[in-house]
């Protein structure tokens, strides 16, 4: 990686560190370091959630569902989001602005009281935990592969530049430089479609012939699968794909406050569920534009006789970088990389310290009025050590899972499978606890 390389990464971490900075200056209350001061503009709220829904796991792993499955059903799951996202931003989040809350256990507290409230928000923070830990893993060897430096030093690389203005500024600096982070994203993943296209042979045409001939953009699996055991099963088919997209949404931005938190930050329940609703309509041509890469990667390979029909190379993107494309645009790329990153964990750090403050520790009253101001700063302080903590528990996690893999790589044990799941457990009770809460007749009087 030479000089020509790093002059993007340098810009992209430059800009990202000063627009942090600038936006933590902008409040000092603790109502603006959880909740932006409930003014942040919905514009910023969207990009900020779409971005944060492109982790690094997604950056590899929808060009790897493409390059396998030749053809788009990931798509089918969209379906699905569009559709919860269409009922919670209706209902659920109008709802909690009513209750004016700071988490989304804060909710459940209302309804069923402090146990309830305390044994939602402890579930969701080791989920969250884990999750999070392997999603930083996940980026840090993405990282490590297309620079050549060590794994270890890729995470607390992340890690380091996460915490910096997600600690300082709270929910505000993550979305602000969540929507710089997402555009600079995209401008990379655009940068590898264009690289394809200019090291195919016959160029941009060849590669659009191979997918149209091999149907590589099929976006509906049509094949019903024999038995419920199959349809429980199958992940492929329109139906179940559908219906799994929707449940998982319901669960992941309506019970997840790594998702909910940005949501609670408009200055109105109506604009916060609008902003939600749109943005499963922003997230298919983005999603369009990373299977896109994943099937011109297969067509490429198909050109050159090195396609194995159901077989996706090890780090197939980040090899792809590293090996074939040039000085600057392998650093626009990298800098893509570290935004993945840094979108989904700056988030998380967010999301983890403000369910730790209010719903662990026990300290539930708010500021007062006429409060001169004196307590929310040092409940502020608090919450930027809070979060530094949870910022190193992260990268401790993902180096945890470094070292596992290396030393259990050929026993056939994915732990990164393990701790992705481990959140997709959770969301099921998450879930189910939730969804008394907004339908039943449970309750107190403050309900």
């Amino acid at each position: 990686m030479g000089l020509l390389d790093l002059i993007p990464i340098a810009l992209y971490a430059l800009v990202a560190l000063t627009l942090g900075a600038l936006v933590a200056r902008r409040g000092a209350g603790e109502d603006d370091y959880l909740l932006g001061g409930r003014r942040v503009p919905a514009v910023a709220v969207l990009a900020s959630l779409v971005a944060t829904e492109l982790s690094a796991a997604t950056y590899i792993g929808v060009p790897q569902n493409a390059y396998g499955a030749l053809a788009w059903t990931y798509l089918q799951l969209g379906i699905g989001s569009i559709l919860a996202r269409l009922v919670l931003g209706a209902w659920v989040i109008p709802l909690y602005h009513r209750h004016g809350v700071r988490t989304v256990y804060e909710f459940i507290g209302m309804r069923f009281g402090a146990s309830a409230r305390v044994a939602t928000a402890f579930t969701f923070l080791v989920g969250r935990l884990l999750a999070s830990s392997v999603r930083l893993f996940i980026a840090g060897t993405a990282f490590a592969v297309v620079t050549e430096i060590p794994l270890a030093w890729a995470i607390i690389g992340c890690g380091t530049i996460a915490a910096l203005y997600s600690v300082g500024g709270g929910i505000r600096a993550v979305i602000w430089t969540d929507a710089f982070q997402g555009c600079v994203l995209l401008v990379g993943a655009g940068a590898i479609l264009i690289a394809c296209a200019g090291e195919a042979p016959g160029g941009a045409r060849a590669l659009v012939d191979f997918a149209r001939d091999a149907s590589a953009w099929r976006p509906f699996d049509l094949e019903v699968p024999e038995g419920i055991g199959g349809w429980l099963a199958s992940s492929g088919f329109i139906v179940s794909a559908i219906a799994g997209g929707f449940f998982l949404t319901l669960a992941t931005h309506a019970t997840d406050h790594d998702m909910v938190q940005r949501l609670l930050t408009t200055r109105t329940g109506r604009g916060g569920g609008i902003t939600l609703a749109i943005s499963g309509f922003a997230n298919v041509p983005v999603v369009v534009l990373f299977l896109a890469l994943g099937t011109a990667l297969a067509a490429l390979h198909g050109l050159e006789g090195t396609l194995v029909a159901g077989e996706v190379p090890d780090d197939l993107v980040a090899t792809f970088v590293r090996e074939r494309m040039d000085a600057p645009w392998r650093g626009v790329v990298i800098a893509g990389l570290f935004a993945a990153a840094m979108s989904s964990l700056d988030s998380a750090i967010c999301a983890i310290g403000a369910t730790w403050s209010v719903d662990l520790t026990g300290r539930g009253a708010r500021t007062l009025p006429g409060d001169d101001g004196r307590e929310s700063a040092r409940r502020v302080v608090a919450d930027r050590w809070r979060n530094a903590l949870v910022a190193a528990i992260l990268v401790l996690g993902a180096l945890c899972y470094s070292f596992y893999q290396e030393e259990h790589a050929e026993e056939g044990i994915s732990l990164v499978e393990v701790a992705l799941s481990a959140m997709a457990i959770v969301y099921g009770a998450l879930l189910g606890v939730f969804a008394v809460g907004f339908l039943g007749r449970r309750g107190n009087a403050r309900t």
